[in-house]
């Protein structure tokens, strides 16, 4: 059997010139300046500035975006004000039609229970494409994407209006 030297710390060595050299112009970090395992930093000489330029390595980029837009005066999408319609027993879905803007034709109107939800129809409208919905009687307005009126969940500028017996 081979006989194994026992293990002993590494002694700390002085720098070579080519290591001085390193060590002094901070160009690339050898393994021998990394002397202090415990640090994080590489030492940068005697700059004053050193640990403040090091965090803003280690710092997480900061957002450059605005803010969110407040929720306050969100519009509920055609979606929430379409299924409300459908499945709420308040509303009866075939008094209801749906004005949308067809990329050929130009605005049409359908009727809510003719309305193509599922993507694999040949028929299917995209949401976004929704202008407005309206009752059959009395042609009056429920939800509009322009006016960002809502007189089913009363969000966008419905709120206002709905609120304004407080003042």
């Amino acid at each position: 059997m081979a006989s194994h030297a026992p293990l002993t710390p590494p002694v700390e060595h002085e720098l070579c010139s080519h290591e001085l050299a390193n060590e002094e112009n901070n160009l690339t970090p050898t393994p021998s300046s990394y002397k202090h395992a415990s640090s994080k930093q590489v030492s940068r000489g005697t700059s004053p500035t050193a640990p403040e330029l090091a965090d803003e390595v280690y710092r997480s980029p900061q957002s450059t975006s605005k803010e969110p837009e407040s929720t306050e005066n969100r519009l509920r999408p055609a979606a929430d004000v379409i299924n409300r319609i459908i499945w709420d027993a308040k509303f009866d879905s075939d008094d209801y039609i749906i004005g949308y803007e067809d990329r050929f034709n130009g605005r049409l109107e359908t009727s809510l229970g003719s309305w193509k939800k599922d993507l694999t129809d040949e028929e299917f409208i995209p949401q976004h494409r929704i202008i407005y919905i309206k009752r059959k009687l009395g042609e009056e307005i429920v939800w509009d994407k322009r006016r960002r009126t809502d007189k089913i969940f009363y969000s966008g500028n419905s709120a206002y209006s709905w609120l304004t017996f407080l003042t």
